[in-house]
């Protein structure tokens, strides 16, 4: 149990919060349509999280000026949040019925 809290304190929480406040901003607003309009290319729900993720960490680790150290606890944290996202997040949305993939009409099943 130790273990596990240590795990759980040594995420970075202010990363992983925002992550999923912002993957939920992008996949609400009408920015999907305008990439779609622009690009002409439709991403599934999974793989716009998943840049959004890895760009967003990026941005993180440039502006807090990390060290190489710290790359590992980002990492980490991405994949919890990803986990977290997808298990805990998405279930809560469809319950409540404020399941963005659904308003957007992009789901995980459109063509790429």
């Amino acid at each position: 149990m130790e273990y596990l809290f240590n795990y759980l304190t040594s995420l970075d929480w202010g990363y992983i919060i925002t992550f999923i406040l912002i993957s939920h901003l992008v996949n609400q607003t009408k920015i999907t349509s305008w990439f779609y309009k622009v690009t002409n290319i439709k991403i599934r729900t999974r793989y716009r999280v998943l840049f959004i993720g890895l760009g967003y960490g990026i941005l993180v680790y440039l502006l807090r000026g990390y060290d190489i150290s710290k790359i590992e606890c980002l990492f980490q944290s991405f994949v919890f949040a990803m986990v977290f996202h997808k298990l805990v997040v998405e279930r809560l949305f469809a319950v409540l019925k404020l399941n963005p993939i659904q308003q957007t009409g992009y789901d995980d099943y459109s063509e790429e």
